[in-house]
């Protein structure tokens, strides 16, 4: 999104009306402190940001590692700044804010490392302190590299733009009053993984609180039951503030935009009823709606979200209800929310029935392998992260129901809260029917047999005429036998309908050859790897919604973190949290909407960010794309083993996608990284195997990174053709960095030398300042000119003042960008020798932004512009 957007979007948020009553000297909300953790960029990590205040339209600046940066305040006073990335170290950093008055800001002792935001109610509120092993743990706890930041309690009508809190550095004295979640979780992903990188903690808790206390209005608007249910105080164990978005506006939406890893929330038994069947919907929506609003309104994509399944206690089944909306809410194929974890701890309830398991140790440490796997990525064997997992429960008969669990190696049944009938084996198990198994609409007995993953369940006592309809798993709240697998974690609780297909979306798609340069959109500027389908299918619902797609744009492409591993057979294997309908499945969706489907991959034998790549495997995976039909392949360069002759991946592909072409009628664009240099013999063979190749480093969104792109690219000009283009990287508008004069003269750029316009912003919110950037008619044109002929410098190169780029267009006429890349306005002059035409002709001068003729000239054509503006227009000779 834009600076200005990001900026009063949050800015709404956090009521800047009240704020205009003082505003001064620039100001920082108080989770920028001393001893702060930022999020790294590192295994794929989400940017930092900065925010705060100061008056409006004044200049701030962070000195940062990579810096300095630079915005302007908005109209509110609100400013953000994205900083580049910084590798996780145990090295420290300050950073100084200043703004044009009063005295800077000097945060000290900065790490850079992982972010985790730990939210809910008492369960996630029970200290370190209160846990079984406290005394040991408490002990061990000298981990200065862990910052730990305490919300304050407090509660609100309205949003608030700050909190009361600091960071404060684990220690015995620091820890053991700190959430025993939160922080177990954290120890056990450094063991693990993170080792000595940085940790960051912020817990914002309370005790006794139903989700709807942390749900922004909007969110609660989206399920209709919320108005039916009445008060608060309907639902059981409310001691807390119970109205709702009171914890919202007060706990939660000053820290949105602080850069987060991970959210981990524990929460759910203030909203479980009195086995109300109801209770699911109603939980389900509400966690969904939760999840999706706080990663809209954060604004660095689909950060992972996790959550902890409530442990047994009660009697009864109040609380089995909640459990199955939580189990609703992980990705599987069709969901709503996808890059979701749970933990299962339905086998450590207490014998006295607390609604507290005080073996936090074990809560925390089954958080911290959903972590590894939701957030990293990271697969079986090398994290074994869930229990038995149902498949598909199928009715082999009128009394047999045969159970496919995932995950299921070994499975045995643990007796561990009493259950004497339990045994290991073969031999049938005779259990309660509110604890395993029983179909509907009478809930019957069962015996249960484990064959390998499978579980054979026989009904007792159906009548003939009826047939199974569903299935449950420990259902009481207090189950006592629990099925495990070999690595000691248990199956979730659930109840689900007996047999059912899924159908895919039909396909709808032609293939079409690539005649002018690709518009559409590239995940990796705005999401980075926090990227799912849910995503992918909002951002292609947007292109239709808000006219992008009638302007042009058409490919939806996905950048590094899609892929997890390779299958057995060597197939590459989407990340199924983040794509548990499958690629093919997506594409398929993406088509439907008339649109594109792109993927990401590198010739070397890991990505970027340590995904498996295409090294040796191209041939397969070029078939595979084909298989999916996906209609676009960016291959990176990156890390690991590779081809001696960086062509010969390239080479293996484009005979895999002609071999494809052949073969079904389907195109894929294929473009390549990277090909920067005349003096590179790549510039001889790439733009016969590619359709488009890059020719610089990653763009950032920096005028300095944009200008640099600019200028290696005008050095590759001689190369295009149609269906063939240099490539100086995707577009940085809407993304907080450049300035909205900025943003209009890096698209009229990219669209004067042909290059792809690939939106690397927010779609799904976009801004109308970024919209009408996007979408402008007159300048799409000049980069859609059917001559795709690209424009290159035609004066000295000036990196201080102004410069004239052009280009031929296909109807005679020339587009002419008028470039100023220094900091004071100047006056830039362009002759029609520049411009190959007859000094005596008469031109028509029509400025392309403003869609109007401004004149005509002969001989030359002189225009003040602005710092880092642009003035394009069309020349249009007169015969």
């Amino acid at each position: 999104m834009s600076t200005e957007n990001m900026a009063g979007r949050l800015c709404l948020l956090l009521v800047c009306t009240v704020m205009q009553t003082s505003l001064g000297a620039v100001r920082l909300p108080s989770i920028f402190s001393d001893h702060m953790v930022l999020q790294t960029n590192s295994e794929y990590g989400a940017r930092s940001f900065i925010f705060g205040f100061a008056n409006p339209g004044e200049k701030v600046t962070v000195d940062a590692p990579r810096g300095p940066y630079y915005n302007l305040a908005n109209s509110n006073g609100r400013w953000s700044i994205m900083l580049d990335p910084v590798g996780a170290s145990m090295k420290t950093y300050n950073i100084t804010v200043s703004g044009e008055e009063g005295q800077p800001i000097v945060i000290k002792d900065v790490m850079y490392g992982n972010v985790l935001l730990c939210s809910g109610q008492s369960n996630m509120v029970f200290t370190v302190g209160g846990m079984l092993n406290a005394t040991a743990e408490i002990a061990a706890a000298h981990h200065p590299n862990i910052r730990l930041f305490k919300v304050a309690l407090t509660e609100s009508p309205t949003p608030k733009w700050d909190v009361n809190g600091t960071w404060q550095l684990c220690s015995p004295q620091t820890v053991a009053s700190f959430s025993a979640v939160c922080y177990m979780t954290a120890r056990f992903t450094m063991d693990m993984h993170w080792h000595d990188q940085p940790i960051g903690l912020i817990d914002s808790s309370w005790g006794g609180t139903p989700i709807q206390a942390w749900m922004t209005p909007e969110a609660l608007k989206q399920c209709p039951q919320a108005s039916k249910e009445g008060s608060i105080d309907v639902y059981n164990d409310v001691t807390g503030p119970g109205d709702p978005s009171v914890l919202w506006n007060a706990m939660i939406n000053p820290l949105v935009g602080y850069s987060i890893r991970a959210a981990l929330w524990y929460q759910g038994e203030a909203n479980a009823r009195d086995a109300v069947p109801q209770s699911t919907k109603s939980y389900t929506c509400y966690l969904t709606h939760l999840i999706q609003s706080w990663r809209d309104l954060w604004g660095i994509g689909d950060f992972a979200f996790l959550y902890v399944q409530l442990a047994p206690y009660g009697n009864g089944d109040t609380v089995s209800y909640v459990r199955q909306a939580e189990l609703n809410v992980l990705s599987h194929a069709g969901g709503d929310v996808d890059t979701t974890g749970m933990a299962v701890i339905i086998d450590l309830g207490e014998a006295d029935h607390r609604v507290h398991p005080r073996n936090k140790t074990e809560v925390g440490r089954r958080m911290a392998l959903q972590l590894l796997h939701v957030a990293l990525g990271l697969q079986q064997p090398e994290v074994n992260f869930s229990g038995p997992s149902l498949v598909k429960a199928t009715a082999m008969s009128q009394n047999m129901v045969s159970v496919e669990m995932l995950f299921g190696d070994g499975m045995f049944w643990n007796g561990s809260h009493g259950c004497e009938q339990c045994c290991n084996g073969a031999s049938p198990v005779q259990v309660s029917p509110d604890e395993v198994f029983a179909p509907n609409s009478t809930w019957y007995n069962t015996t249960a047999t484990i064959k390998g993953s499978t579980l054979q369940v026989v009904v007792k006592g159906m009548a003939e005429t009826l047939m199974p309809k569903s299935i449950r798993l420990d259902w009481a709240s207090f189950p006592e036998c629990v099925l495990f697998n070999e690595h000691w974690l248990p199956a979730s609780p659930f109840i689900a309908n007996i047999s059912f297909k899924s159908v895919s979306p039909p396909l709808a798609v032609s293939p079409n050859l690539l005649e002018t340069p690709p518009m559409g959109f590239n995940s990796w500027n705005y999401y980075h790897c926090n990227i799912d389908e849910q995503s992918v299918m909002r951002t292609a619902d947007a292109f239709i919604a808000n006219g992008m797609a009638k302007a042009g744009y058409k490919y939806i492409n996905i950048d590094d973190c899609w892929m997890v591993e390779r299958a057995p057979n060597g197939e590459i294997q989407p990340d199924p949290v983040r794509f548990p309908s499958g690629m093919k499945a997506l594409a398929d969706y993406v088509h439907s909407k008339g649109l594109k489907f792109g993927l990401y991959t590198a010739q070397a034998e890991f990505t970027c960010q340590g995904r498996p790549g295409a090294y040796n495997h191209e041939t397969q995976d070029a078939a595979t794309y084909c298989e999916w039909e996906i209609d676009y392949l960016k291959i990176d360069g990156c890390r690991g083993a590779r081809h001696p002759n960086r062509s010969t991946s390239w080479q293996l592909f484009r005979k895999g996608f002609d071999d494809c072409y052949q073969k079904t009628g389907h195109f894929i664009v294929m473009s390549v990284e990277s090909c920067g240099s005349m003096s590179d013999p790549c510039h001889w063979y790439t733009p016969q195997l590619a359709n488009m190749w890059r020719t610089d480093g990653d763009v950032q969104a920096t005028w300095a990174s944009v200008m640099a792109n600019l200028d290696k690219n005008n050095e590759m000009a001689s190369i295009v053709s149609k269906g063939h283009y240099n490539d100086p990287d995707m577009l940085e508008v809407g993304d907080v960095g450049l300035t909205f004069t900025e943003q209009k003269s890096h698209f009229s750029m990219w669209s004067l030398v042909t290059a792809p316009l690939l939106a690397g912003n927010d779609i799904i919110h976009i801004s109308k300042e970024s919209l009408d950037i996007l979408t402008a008619p007159e300048v799409l044109a000049v980069n859609q000119d059917p001559l795709a002929k690209q424009g290159i410098r035609v004066s000295p190169s000036n990196t201080t003042g102004g410069e004239v780029w052009a280009r031929p267009l296909a109807d005679g006429s020339m587009a002419v960008a008028l470039l100023n890349r220094g900091d004071e306005p100047v006056t830039i002059t362009v002759t029609w020798e520049e411009l190959s035409l007859n000094p005596k002709t008469n031109v028509t001068i029509r400025d392309l932004w403003n869609r109007k003729d401004v004149g005509e000239a002969m001989t030359k054509f002189s225009m003040k512009v602005a710092s880092h503006d642009v003035f394009l227009f069309k020349a249009t000779p007169h015969t």
